[in-house]
């Protein structure tokens, strides 16, 4: 083996993006090779002296300690972190127990070795096996306790001095390393905080480069987009034949399809960058929601849905919040709807509370498999990779939209099964303009 596979054995090198997993590889090298060679040398200083007396314990505490220095080339070889630090931490724990048990029980002073088991377990394998081997270290300490009576005694002329000296030896020695250990853990982290930070200030960095981008893309793209949908209106206008007008409003679709796209892309980008402003001004909820309506019930009359509203008389009269962004979440939530029902009906209700409006949206379309319903309002994301090629679309729609409600302090939660239907529910924290001037007055 060379020095560099070697150094990589006992220091191994970071990993990039896992900086725990590395401090804990780091820390089992250091640790294993560290208890090794404090239980072998004062092994081997008196093993001519207790070899006879004590034959069992003499080999226990030479051979147990050299296990340990295995541990790092056992990491190196196979790579699996936490099985070699569970062997490694139930060694130590063996290691403490067998001369606690054959000398003198709870009285031994190696017992105090058995504090820094749950540390150490929580280090190097996860707060659970903490929680374990905490558990399961009161539980030996106390039974050591509890049977101390029937448990070997100390050996010969251990009288208080000895038991003192011993005490103050291992007590000693268990602070020292478990005080190097937490020192070097800390140093660490400290370290991959600091390289974590210089990331999160290069990502912000590129963010706030990618909105810029994309704000001045958005820009230079929707200046020829606006004049080629102009000169598709004014060709409408003009006489052509039934051909030519079909051609003609392709040309529109499509643009207005793309500038659609343009606007999603940079409110996506806004919404990342926390760039996105949300208003509180007075407007008409009722005329919104007969925008959204009419927009997309002729698309629902031609596919022959049954587009069907339910708005109780709360929801005539001036509301305080966001129309435009409430207007979107409307527009994008009926829009799917519509566009991923072939048959039967979409249904939209609204329910008008003092402090919040929640619109509710039912369809009778394709539905939802439980497994695809966590991801759907991740950017990009649509239930299905044949859901693109038959409906189009990029997916950010209920992304943005679920970003729009709790930007605004609401919520958008979505049931749905397959072949059944979905139902989605928008709850926005839009109030009546006149409860509002109500509550100034009292």
């Amino acid at each position: 083996m060379g020095l560099s596979q070697l150094k990589q054995v006992y220091w191994p090198s970071q990993r990039q993006g896992d900086v725990v997993r590395t401090t804990q590889e780091r820390l089992l090298a250091v640790l294993s090779s560290g208890i090794g060679l404090m239980g072998i040398l004062p092994s081997l200083a008196t093993f001519g002296e207790t070899i006879e007396a004590y034959p069992v314990q003499t080999w226990v505490g030479s051979i147990g300690p050299m296990l340990c220095l295995v541990a790092p080339f056992a990491l190196y070889r196979t790579g699996r972190l936490k099985l070699i630090s569970a062997l490694v931490v139930s060694l130590i724990f063996l290691l403490i127990l067998f001369p606690a048990t054959t000398m003198g029980g709870p009285a031994n002073p190696v017992i105090l070795y058995f504090a820094g088991i749950p540390v150490l377990a929580t280090f190097l394998i996860g707060y659970r096996a903490g929680f374990a081997a905490g558990v399961v270290t009161i539980g030996t300490v106390a039974g050591l306790y509890l049977f101390r009576s029937h448990l070997p005694g100390l050996p010969g002329g251990f009288d208080e001095a000895v038991a003192a000296r011993w005490n103050t030896i291992t007590l000693s020695i268990f602070v020292v390393m478990l005080s190097l250990f937490v020192v070097f853990f800390h140093r660490e982290m400290d370290r991959a905080n600091k390289r974590l930070d210089l990331a999160r200030k290069a990502a912000n960095a590129g963010n706030a480069a990618k909105s810029a981008f994309l704000a001045n893309m958005s820009h230079e793209i929707r200046t020829p987009m606006n004049g080629i949908l102009g000169m598709a209106a004014l060709m409408k206008q003009s006489d052509l034949g039934e051909a030519q007008r079909g051609q003609v409003e392709i040309i529109e679709k499509s643009a207005e399809m793309l500038l659609s796209l343009l606007n999603d892309i940079l409110d996506m980008s806004k919404i990342e960058a926390g760039e996105l402003q949300v208003e509180e001004v007075c407007f008409d909820l009722a005329d919104i929601i007969d925008t959204v309506v009419s927009l997309h019930g002729l698309t629902a009359e031609a596919k022959g849905l049954a587009f069907s509203t339910d708005l109780p008389e709360q929801v005539y009269g001036q509301f305080v919040g966001d129309p435009l962004r409430t207007s979107q979440i409307l527009n994008n939530l009926v829009s799917n709807a519509v566009k991923f029902t072939s048959k039967g009906q979409v249904r939209l209700s609204v329910l008008v509370e003092p402090e919040a409006v929640e619109f509710i949206l039912q369809d009778t379309g394709m539905g939802i498999a439980p497994d695809k319903l966590a991801r759907l309002f991740e950017p990009f994301t649509q239930a299905d990779a044949s859901t693109t090629r038959l409906h189009g679309g990029t997916g950010l729609g209920l992304s943005i939209s679920r970003q729009l409600c709790q930007l605004m302090g609401g919520q958008l939660t979505a049931t749905s099964l397959p072949g059944t239907g979905s139902r989605f529910v928008a709850r926005l924290p839009l109030r009546k303009a006149d409860a509002r001037r109500d509550t100034k007055a009292a």
